[in-house]
């Protein structure tokens, strides 16, 4: 009995300083994806207010519009230290002027861009991760002239920067589309898959992509992390501009990386409980239509219970409580001892 409670305990500290890495790397991810986010909301709307491209697209003069994107492109790249990409639509969402390729200019994508036609009616900007021809971070904002649309500018970025960044530190990360977007998202066709979803960035390692297609992908999806000998995975949805989930981001950390990572262990529980908070203040301060808690998982739920305040737990709970009807006994049990582990637990989930 006394290997038996030993071994126990032991479990639940190695689960719960895996739940804390889980929580911190979760909160750099979406610090990073916020970060790019706000880098490509300014570059556009700075671009949206450009006088002079504005004259170009009245004048359907592209290559002019050519040239004023290449001569901000390159103080852009400087100026952000990565590669940004950008381009110029015209109001029948036909491709007017490109920074990186101009060979695609007056093709039109209307069929693979809902969200413009959307925006052509609202002229409000969008600012997400879009199945578009590909799986890509868009910022578009319409080039607006006496509330009449004339176009509209967007920068769009892929995932060379959060792979570089999570490679600092022995971190791979794979971006995965659903592919009921495969119609849409022409430029992945021939990427690799992973059940049903396609592998959406360029530098995803592929012996990672034949591990993920031995894992339960639902399973992952649903607690949020998954352990086995070798590595651990960590998932956060990536939703679109109408909240809709449309794919991945897995983390993978290899086990031996783990392990170093415990020799900080201390270091990484003052910055667990910073980023526990500052995960929250994130997620409840940002400017959105759909409700804030959409993308996260239960276990996440369940940690944000702590610090979240009265007028936010009403909310937290609703959607906490839906996720776990979606829930198996044992995930629940799992989910508990986890959420509990200094606590002994009993009874009976009915």
């Amino acid at each position: 009995m006394l290997v038996i409670f030993i071994g126990y305990f032991y479990t639940q500290n190695k689960q719960e300083f895996t739940d804390r890495v889980h929580t911190v790397l979760l909160n750099i991810l979406n610090k990073q994806i916020e970060n790019e986010k706000a880098r490509a909301f300014n570059f556009a709307f700075a671009l949206s207010q450009n006088e002079t491209l504005q004259r170009a697209l009245k004048n359907n003069d592209a290559k002019k519009a050519y040239e004023i994107l290449q001569t901000h492109m390159k103080a852009l790249e400087t100026f952000s230290g990565s590669k940004i990409r950008i381009q110029i639509l015209s109001k029948d969402i036909t491709i007017f002027a490109r920074s990186w390729d101009n060979s695609d200019a007056g093709v039109n994508v209307k069929a693979y861009r809902p969200d413009l036609v959307e925006m052509k009616k609202t002229l409000s900007p969008h600012l997400s991760y879009e199945a578009a021809r590909r799986l890509v971070l868009i910022a578009s904002i319409p080039i607006v002239e006496n509330k009449k649309c004339l176009g509209f500018v967007e920068v769009i970025q892929r995932f060379a920067s959060l792979e570089k960044y999570f490679a600092q530190y022995d971190i791979d990360m794979i971006a995965l589309l659903d592919d009921k977007y495969q119609n849409q998202s022409v430029l992945l066709k021939n990427n690799p898959r992973i059940k049903n979803m396609i592998v959406a960035n360029n530098g995803a390692n592929i012996n990672h992509i034949q591990n993920l297609r031995r894992l339960d992908l639902n399973k992952l999806e649903s607690l949020g992390s998954v352990q086995t000998e070798e590595y651990l995975y960590i998932s956060k949805v990536i939703l679109n501009s109408k909240a809709e989930r449309i794919g991945y981001f897995i983390l993978i950390l290899s086990q031996e990386k783990l392990k170093l990572f415990s020799s900080f262990e201390n270091e990484l529980e003052s910055f667990f409980s910073y980023s526990r908070k500052d995960l929250y203040s994130t997620i409840v301060n940002k400017d959105k239509a759909f409700d804030p808690y959409t993308d996260l998982t239960a276990k996440e739920l369940v940690s944000l219970k702590k610090c979240t305040t009265q007028k936010d737990r009403a909310c937290l709970e609703k959607n906490l409580r839906n996720k776990l009807n979606r829930y198996t006994k044992e995930e629940l049990i799992s989910l508990l001892l986890d959420a509990n582990s200094q606590k002994i637990s009993r009874g009976k989930i009915k």
